[in-house]
């Protein structure tokens, strides 16, 4: 099979109409979802819950997984957890932890609404000191990081520890938006975050199987060893 980088270091074989294309054929969004989004412009948040396909790529991973007890570090309006929700199925069991209290807020009335209250909970609070009061309910199949990005590498060193062997850890934006390699930061929050970053992919490749999914900003998907 020819490699698509060849010629550019680009992919020369995606476009925005194969994209379109496909998500037409795989990507089905429920009403909630819709809701979700909706909320988000409404609320005024920051429009950076993840794509649609990105969300059908994190239920099927799980699904295929069969995982059902999971945690999410960055709840935003619940688009995602829908995503996670319907993966792990009504015996399953979603903990979404939020860092913002108005965020927070609005995630858990679109999840009411989309009939999830019962079995997505919504903890509202910094990642770091939420993480330990929910333990108690380990060890968990999967954990979903997709929350501030300096703190990478402590929520995945809390999922090693907090895992199953063979559960999954899933880490969002894990390109950095473009920044992860060869580019200068141009301050020092952005060193920072490059440095966290790294310091994440290093913690992965050493206690998982993973490989990073080429989605637009990296999708890493790692299996607990």
């Amino acid at each position: 099979m020819a490699d698509p980088r060849s010629r550019s270091g680009q992919s020369n074989y995606w476009t925005p109409a194969v994209g379109e294309y496909l998500d037409r054929l795989y990507v089905n969004e429920e009403e909630g979802m819709r809701d979700a989004v909706a909320s988000i412009e409404r609320a005024g948040m920051p429009q950076i819950q993840v794509s649609p396909s990105d969300g059908r790529i994190l239920e099927i991973v799980l699904r295929a997984a069969g995982a059902r007890k999971v945690v999410e570090l960055g709840t935003l309006a619940g688009y995602s957890a829908q995503w996670i929700a319907r993966a792990i199925g009504s015996e399953g069991h979603l903990w979404t932890i939020e860092a913002s209290p108005k965020h927070a807020e609005v995630s858990r009335g679109v999840l009411e609404r989309a009939g999830l209250g019962g079995r997505v909970t919504v903890l509202q609070g910094p990642g770091m000191e939420t993480l330990p009061t929910i333990e108690g309910e380990g060890p968990f199949d999967a954990v979903f990081v997709d929350a501030n990005k300096e703190d990478y590498p402590r929520y995945v060193e809390w999922a090693t520890r907090n895992l199953r062997a063979g559960g999954l850890v899933v880490g969002d934006n894990t390109y950095l938006f473009g920044r992860l390699a060869g580019v200068e930061p141009e301050n020092a929050d952005q060193a920072r975050s490059i440095e966290a970053m790294r310091e994440f992919h290093e913690l992965v490749a050493r206690d998982y199987e993973a490989v990073t999914v080429p989605t637009p900003d990296g999708l890493t998907v790692g299996v607990k060893r």
